[in-house]
């Protein structure tokens, strides 16, 4: 089994990103990074913040893009 740490923002999110595709709640992300290797806790905490941020801003976009085509 191949070890990871997860102390560096990019790889962070990485591994964030692929469990959002798998399917891993929030609230579970950090035990299943912790079964792959070490886990800085609070910039999980950050990078977590970060990405569903993100995500909520593409969804905002994205429903603001289609009432704007359903208008016209």
């Amino acid at each position: 089994m191949q070890r990871y740490r997860f102390d560096q923002k990019t790889i962070v999110v990485q591994a964030i990103v692929e469990m959002i595709k798998r399917g891993v709640p929030s609230s579970e992300m950090d035990i299943y990074l912790s079964r792959m290797g070490p886990v800085d806790l609070d910039m999980l905490q950050q990078c977590m913040d970060e990405v569903y941020d993100y995500i909520a801003q593409e969804d905002e976009k994205q429903q603001t893009l289609h009432q704007d085509r359903a208008v016209a």
